[in-house]
């Protein structure tokens, strides 16, 4: 029998566990309640399109000890997708399907993952999928979309698409900076200039933007209004080189070419190493007569891109007005050997929007950009071939003899494994990511 005292004591800690039963389930339902009120906070942010702030509200759910569910997971999905941490995204996957989220929501989620990350193939056709039912991911399933389109050159799905996607949310300015890429890599400058502009006008902040339209305003020689927005990008960027370039450019349109040289050569001696940059400064200093200054600078130019053959054409008019003829003359052959290739580009991307599968016209169009414009434009091309048919050994096997002249040896051998059907090689290449980069009709 229990005397008072031991009577007490189990009295005192039956209480005590009652007490403290009583508060964890208090702190449960607290924990609940409060875990469910910033879920709920977090999934207001995604439709506004607020991803780092959906982010702090799922992180704030895990307070007073509540663990991660199924829902949890998807809302980091969600996030993740948004900031294009794909990694993040498989991880949390896996997490949300031992969980025990739904196959469905997994299935959406994994397949608007693999839009995003331009992982195209993988797709097997299901943009209906999407397409029918967008939900709160349209710009991300449009803007995926526009990049499929442009990979297999159907310009007219493209505009389309960036038209619809504006017309959805016409407060966002990137649809409209797409289509000013878009009809700048056709050269319709005019149409460029009207969607950078308009998209500016969203946008007052982006500099990218500001660029872009002064770039379409100077292509159409209205260097009054292009003057001014190259001005205020330096201002933000001072250092800039494609601001510079373009301002002396200006400047050289409107003949003050005393200007154009002073800002060139100021940043060609800042950046003494910059193709674009010696190409434009040569170019200035020959158009301005003084040709033998200018042919030190295309020759460095030259050495860093010698398949450029309208850089070639500058160098051997800069050589043939110094009385070196001799050595102008292979150049000129070289440019009159690249002048018929380069009228057959043209022709092959025309050629291309009408058979947009044919992978024999995208290797064409790559190995002459490849010899007569640019090794790095070629890659691009290379790489966007292999985003539609990621097994081509022709363009693995090119893109192998690419990248060892331009001394990435990593991506070289990368390539050469993948030519010569290594199993232990992986598909997903370190340079096959180009995502919304994917803008223009080609590598121009």
């Amino acid at each position: 029998m229990f005397d008072s005292w031991q009577l007490r004591t189990v009295l005192k800690r039956w209480r005590a566990a009652v007490a403290f039963a009583a508060v964890a389930a208090a702190l449960a339902a607290l924990a609940g309640c409060w875990g469910e009120l910033c879920l709920g906070r977090a999934e207001a942010c995604l439709l506004q399109r607020n991803s780092g702030a959906a982010a702090d509200w799922i992180e704030r759910s895990l307070w007073l000890g509540r663990k991660a569910d199924a829902r949890t997971c998807l809302l980091q999905i969600r996030v993740a997708r948004r900031l294009g941490d794909f990694e993040d995204v498989e991880r949390k996957l896996q997490q949300a399907a031992q969980l025990g989220a739904t196959p469905a929501k997994l299935a959406r989620e994994r397949l608007l993952a693999m839009a995003q990350a331009s992982q195209f193939a993988a797709m097997q056709s299901q943009w209906p999928v999407l397409l029918r039912d967008p939900r709160d991911d349209g710009p991300e399933i449009a803007r995926a979309y526009y990049t499929w389109s442009m990979l297999r050159h159907n310009l007219d799905q493209a505009r389309k698409t960036l038209a619809l996607w504006h017309a959805d949310y016409p407060r966002d300015p990137e649809p409209l900076i797409l289509t000013g890429r878009l009809f700048q890599s056709l050269l319709n400058w005019k149409a460029a200039e009207d969607a950078y502009r308009e998209a500016l006008a969203l946008a007052p902040d982006d500099d990218d933007c500001r660029l872009a339209l002064a770039t379409a305003q100077l292509a159409r020689l209205k260097t009054a209004e292009a003057i001014p927005l190259y001005q205020e990008y330096l201002r933000r960027r001072p250092d800039d080189l494609a601001g510079i370039q373009g301002l002396a450019q200006c400047a050289a349109t409107n003949g003050e070419m005393d200007e154009a040289i002073r800002l060139l050569r100021e940043t060609s001696d800042r950046n003494p190493d910059d193709f674009a940059t010696q190409m434009a400064y040569g170019e200035v200093l020959l158009s301005a007569g003084d040709a033998t200054a200018a042919v030190p600078i295309l020759e460095k130019a030259r050495r860093s891109v010698p398949e450029h053959a309208n850089l070639a054409n500058s160098l051997a008019r800069a050589l043939k007005a110094c009385g070196r003829a001799a050595e102008a003359e292979p150049l000129f052959a070289f440019v009159a050997e690249s002048r018929p290739q380069l009228d057959e580009l043209l022709s092959l991307e025309k050629q291309l929007q009408l058979q947009p599968d044919s992978l024999e016209l995208r290797m064409k169009i790559a190995g002459i950009t490849a010899k007569y414009v640019s090794r790095r434009d070629a890659i691009r091309w290379y790489q966007h071939l292999l985003l539609v048919a990621p097994d081509y050994l022709p363009a693995h096997r090119a893109l192998a003899e690419l990248y060892r002249l331009t001394g990435d040896e990593v991506l070289a051998d990368h390539h050469a494994n993948c030519a010569s059907g290594n199993p232990q090689t992986t598909k997903s290449s370190p340079d096959r990511y180009p995502g919304t980069s994917v803008t223009t009709t080609g590598p121009h």
